[in-house]
């Protein structure tokens, strides 16, 4: 997957949001919500009065509903990965409408309201995920920035470097709450959020 994206992505696919029109940053995490993971992403953004977006797994959102209701609580952006995290969702028009369906159902039922953002697993889409979006009126949103705190072969250093590469206002940057990155994050994301405003922006969570 490409660490950042530019204006020929944006060319390629004008229906997809890669950057917002804003002088603000915009953090985004993926995957969760994770039962340590998510806590402590919350925790941080609390500390620093940071509103984030968060894109979530429906099936993690069945076995964690009440993490679900803090994000929304605290005034986070709600958005949907799909129920499952499957690269193959993208060869399915059906089937990427029913994840987005179970997922939309899973966070109601946990007496939250999640906005009309899908970010598709894996970031890989194909012309079926476009309609699969469409024909829901949801909004695709990709990024500006993939962090790579997944990446068990860089260093934090790396990650909050990649983090902090070609930054600028509308900036949207990748983050994971989940097991992978669970124990990096308590370290990276305070250094990200504090650079980032060294730099002079200020965050936001994305609201179409």
């Amino acid at each position: 997957m490409i660490s950042h994206t530019g204006v020929v992505h944006s060319f390629l696919f004008p229906s997809l949001l890669w950057r917002m029109e804003s002088d603000s940053i915009y953090l985004t995490f993926d995957d969760g919500p994770h039962p340590a993971a998510t806590p402590a992403v919350l925790k941080m953004l609390k500390a620093e009065n940071i509103k984030a977006t968060f894109f979530l797994t429906g099936s993690h959102v069945r076995e964690h509903p009440s993490l679900v209701r803090n994000i929304f609580e605290e005034g986070h952006t709600l958005a949907i990965h799909g129920y499952t995290h499957r690269r193959s969702l993208a060869f399915s028009k059906k089937e990427t409408v029913r994840e987005i369906l179970e997922t939309e159902d899973a966070i109601s039922k946990t007496g939250s309201r999640g906005a009309k953002l899908f970010r598709p697993p894996f970031g890989f889409f194909l012309w079926t995920t476009l309609a699969a979006a469409k024909a829901l009126n949801y909004k695709i949103v990709m990024w500006t920035t993939l962090t790579g705190d997944f990446r068990r072969d860089w260093s934090d250093e790396k990650v909050v470097s990649t983090a902090l590469s070609k930054l600028s206002g509308g900036s949207i940057l990748v983050l994971h709450d989940n097991e992978l990155t669970n124990s990096r994050l308590r370290n990276i994301l305070p250094e990200i959020i504090a650079r980032i405003r060294d730099r002079g922006f200020t965050f936001q969570a994305i609201k179409i």
